[in-house]
């Protein structure tokens, strides 16, 4: 696992924590919007540049979001066009 997020080691100690924090090392809760189980791949680091691109141009709405990225060229799931049922699916997936 260290792949994706290094401080996700057996061994917590001396990387964060002890009796004065509000965490204790090898006791947190390792919640998953923060922290993966491994390395993103290319296709969904793709994805992520294209929205960071996307939101930095101020289109946030489903429709406008699912335009641009068939525009830009950034496949779906498959090599497809992205629909909005495919796009929320596939956020659905990689936040599971």
């Amino acid at each position: 696992m260290s792949d994706a997020n290094p401080w996700l080691g057996p061994d917590l100690a001396g990387t964060k924590g002890g009796e004065h924090t509000l965490e204790r090392p090898g006791e947190a809760r390792n919640l998953v919007w923060q922290s993966r189980a491994a390395p993103p791949s290319e296709a969904e680091n793709r994805l992520a540049d294209a929205l960071q691109r996307i939101f930095a141009d101020a289109v946030y709405d489903l429709p406008g979001i699912v335009a641009r990225l068939n525009q830009v060229g950034v496949a779906g799931p498959g090599g497809a066009l992205w629909t909005e049922a495919s796009f929320a699916g596939e956020l659905a997936r990689l936040g599971a």
